[in-house]
């Protein structure tokens, strides 16, 4: 029987609650370790903590008090994503259920998806479902604005519908520069373990845990909804995402930038190549990504490795999936 097996086998026996102090006794092991193996078990949702500091005291099972889900619908106007991030972090009890990881990611996501909604949407109302569940955490923030393609599309006069969607995770898109940075949906998507997106009759998912992306058609045309999930027990650290990211100055310049091409099967002309890379000047590196395109055009291929590659001497260039066809023509270009 393991220090764990052993802990929750104490807490069945015991009518009336464990303290850490009796534990540390019973099994000798340091109140540090014991303290820590007690928060896992919180976390996994086995066992429960009332009162705090020494005197609390350690129940198996969850908390008749917890709250599982729960949903809010808030007038989008005056709206503080802090005010509503405190609000379920207390009716919650977030900060006992969830390790540092997890409660510092769901934070920074929880409030930067929120922002977008309340800064960006022009949506009468915000609707924000939170859950937690034996693994996971999870968040959906839904408005019913003007959609997050539509307003790229408009910010940055852009017409179709996917290239909008790449520009959004491009990294420092944003159509209010005055008061976003723009890194918002990209920081997000990286550091939760699934991300989604709904709007304008797409769905685009970031399941990070596959290293895999996928997009489908859905009935959603009006408004954005934003999903995010977050293992409880995860070892991913916000820092070390930011940190591969940005630069020694701490400026978001080593950004890879990943132009997903799969949707296209033929990209042929100069003018498609230059909608690609509209708004990446400010980028290091830039991975093409030409899964399932079957044929490329002289003129997208020079436009993108030889005239851009020649204005940005500093770039990194790169590109994967391609066939030999499409290989053959983008190292022509290059020479």
């Amino acid at each position: 029987m393991n220090a764990t097996q052993k802990i929750l086998m104490l807490l069945k026996q015991s009518g009336d609650g464990v303290t850490a102090d009796s534990l540390e006794k019973e099994l000798g092991f340091s109140r540090q370790y014991v303290v820590r193996l007690l928060n896992r078990l919180i976390a996994g949702g086995e066992i429960h903590r009332r009162g705090k500091t020494r005197a609390a005291r350690y129940y198996p099972g969850r908390s008749s008090h917890e709250i599982s889900r729960l949903e809010l619908i808030k007038e989008r106007e005056g709206l503080s994503e802090y005010t509503v991030l405190e609000e379920v972090t207390k009716r919650m009890q977030l900060n006992s259920r969830l390790n540092k990881n997890c409660i510092t990611i769901f934070d920074y996501a929880f409030t930067e998806m929120l922002n977008n909604a309340i800064d960006h949407s022009q949506s009468r109302k915000v609707w924000i479902n939170v859950e937690v569940d034996h693994s996971n955490i999870a968040f959906v923030i839904k408005d019913l604005g003007i959609g997050a393609i539509e307003s790229i599309k408009r910010g940055f006069e852009i017409t179709d519908d996917f290239l909008a969607l790449e520009h959004l995770f491009k990294g420092k898109q944003t159509t209010d520069k005055e008061a976003h940075s723009g890194q918002g949906i990209f920081f997000t998507s990286k550091v939760v373990d699934v991300f989604r997106i709904a709007a304008s009759g797409m769905e685009f998912t970031i399941d990070n845990t596959r290293t895999d992306e996928f997009l489908g058609d859905i009935k959603q045309r009006k408004g954005t909804t934003v999903t995010c999930r977050i293992k409880k027990n995860t070892r991913r650290r916000i820092k070390d995402v930011f940190d591969r990211f940005t630069g020694d100055d701490y400026e978001f310049d080593q950004n890879v930038v990943k132009v997903n091409l799969s949707k296209h099967e033929r990209l042929m002309s100069r003018s498609e190549a230059k909608r690609l890379l509209l708004g990446l000047d400010e980028y290091t590196v830039l991975d093409f990504n030409f899964k399932n395109v079957v044929e490329v055009g002289q003129g997208f291929c020079d436009e993108i490795f030889r005239v851009y590659a020649n204005r940005n001497p500093g770039k990194i260039l790169s590109y994967h999936n391609a066939s030999d066809v499409v290989r053959y023509m983008i190292e022509r270009s290059r020479k």
